[in-house]
């Protein structure tokens, strides 16, 4: 069968027969390349368990500590082997993966101790996958139906129904790090989190919470670090963190939280800018509490806000574009600008929904209130430069007599409320990734990454029906009729799309964007510092 035979699905997803050849790359780079610390800036890091979170800077740690079975291109963002060195697809659910052999756990600890590193095998993909599934606090593999050990360095995983995103969303099986029983079951649940062990590049030496992570270069690594030690600063204010990078404290922002940054340091001459993809901001209800649990309250506020006054105020279109629902324009399908039929900018027939609702001013005090109640929109957000749009709304809220403001917390605070429900508005940040729909807004998602408490079972079907559609144009189609009916319900007001861009001292080579993970030694790229 020739290729341009080959079924859709297949070609797209077929086998990855080629790994890149390393040695050749390693022998191009100069002397200078071998050892050197680099300092990487956190808001925050708690623990380091990998699979119970989905915090930037704790993914970042864990992408250095384990070995994933893929990670995705430096230029197209497409599955690439990494642990396993290749893959096919026999059929629509059936996938069968080769792991690289000689790879090993990190020795020195009190699991492996020096020089007595076990080989990663197939057991440990299966026990992974199935951990993870188990305990995950916030992702998902989908429908997974079985997971076995063909012999010592194959491992197949079958899906329930054929599944476009298993290996193309990060935030799926790139995301299962590979860990070895024998350190759960020796160091525990919580033990482990505090001190990880895998197969990476890296291996930690020291980790004080909310403090420092110093990881060591892994001398048993399959691939060579050229770095010796990699250490995470935990900065928590974004302001002292572009401070840190420009006077030299630290060497890389992994992500910029703040459009005025990137203006800054775009004319700084020993700061490189690297822009891959991009996130989404929105206005989010948690729709459990009042009185944002009735639609015609979430919908007068929409209609109440000016959205286009504040994203050309603070991000404009050559750092952004406004949003009017959650896919992205670099997702390749759901983005759908048509949306924007849903919002219109109608302060009036916002103050008469809120009237024909029960609300007025009825103490006079210039705000509206409904049985004693003041109308609140209090939007807890983390620091960044969304903060300046949300003030903008919020001051366009008061002006029309809804008492509004904007409540900066801590990033894991924020994160942390989201999921409890300990939040009304909020600031709702994505990276608008391949499942992004399925993330925030399906009903399976509630107490994970489903911070509005929304279910809709037409878009639950929705969903899933696309979840399982390998055909391009169908999947699309019903990924933007999803969309928006989502839309249509206001679990959230979308407000613009973000570029995305990491600030690197230009002494930092081979620098590749996080992407679903942080990776300095891969077959494609291996992070140096200049002398």
């Amino acid at each position: 069968m020739q290729p341009s035979s080959l079924p859709k699905w297949l070609r797209a997803l077929g086998t990855a027969l080629v790994a890149l050849a390393v040695a050749g790359l390693l022998a191009a780079l100069p002397a200078q390349a071998q050892g050197g610390t680099l300092r990487i800036a956190a808001s925050t890091i708690r623990q380091l368990d990998p699979y119970k979170s989905a915090a930037n800077d704790e993914v970042h740690v864990f992408s250095l500590i384990f070995d994933t079975l893929i990670i995705h291109s430096r230029e197209d963002s497409r599955p690439v082997p990494h642990l396993a060195e290749r893959w096919e697809t026999p059929d629509p659910t059936t996938w069968i993966f080769h792991l690289r052999p000689g790879v090993y756990f990190q020795d020195g600890n009190p699991v492996f101790p020096e020089g007595q590193g076990r080989e990663v095998t197939a057991d440990d993909v299966v026990y992974s996958i199935q951990r993870f599934q188990e305990v995950s606090t916030a992702f998902t593999l989908g429908a997974i139906a079985s997971v076995e050990a063909l012999d010592r360095y194959t491992v197949q995983l079958k899906t329930a129904h054929p599944d476009p995103f298993l290996i193309v969303d990060p935030n799926r099986l790139a995301r299962v790090a590979i860990v070895p029983r024998e350190a759960i079951e020796q160091l525990g649940e919580d033990g482990f989190a505090q001190h990880p062990i895998g197969s990476g590049p890296f291996k930690l030496r020291r980790f004080i919470p909310d403090e420092e992570v110093v990881l060591e270069r892994n001398e048993d690594y399959w691939l060579t670090p050229h770095l010796e030690r990699v250490e995470f600063v935990v900065i928590p204010d974004p302001t002292v963190q572009t401070i840190a990078l420009e006077v030299g404290e630290v060497d890389v922002l992994p992500f910029l939280l703040n459009i005025d940054t990137a203006h800054q340091l775009a004319q700084n001459p020993e700061i490189e800018l690297y822009q891959r993809g991009g996130s989404w901001a929105g206005l989010g209800f948690n729709l459990t509490k009042a009185p944002f649990d009735e639609w015609v309250v979430r919908d007068a506020i929409a209609k109440a806000l000016d959205i286009d006054a504040a994203f050309q105020a603070v991000v404009g279109e050559a750092f952004g574009e406004r949003a009017y629902g959650q896919v992205g324009p670099w997702v390749g399908f759901g983005y759908d600008p048509s949306l924007a039929d849903l919002w219109p900018h109608d302060p009036e027939g916002a103050l008469a929904q809120l009237r024909a609702a029960g609300f007025a001013d009825t103490d006079g005090d210039g705000f509206l209130d409904r049985d004693g109640k003041p109308l609140r929109v209090d939007i807890k957000t983390p620091p960044g430069s969304q903060t300046r749009v949300l003030t903008i709304l919020a001051t366009q809220l008061r002006q029309l007599g809804i008492q509004a403001s904007v409540v900066p917390v801590d990033m894991a605070v924020w994160a942390a409320d989201l999921i409890s429900g300990n939040s009304e508005v909020f600031y709702d940040f994505s990276f608008a990734g391949t499942t992004g729909l399925i993330a925030l807004f399906h009903s399976q998602s509630i107490g994970m990454t489903n911070t509005h408490f929304y279910a809709n079972p037409e878009v639950d079907g929705l969903l899933d029906e696309a979840s399982r559609t390998l055909d391009d144009a169908e999947r699309d189609r019903l990924w933007k009729e999803a969309q928006r009916r989502i839309m249509q319900d206001r679990p959230v007001i979308p407000l613009y799309f973000e570029l995305a861009f990491s600030a690197v001292n230009r002494r930092v080579k081979d620098w590749v964007p996080p992407w679903g993970g942080l990776h300095l030694v891969s077959l494609e790229n291996n992070v140096w510092i200049e002398e």
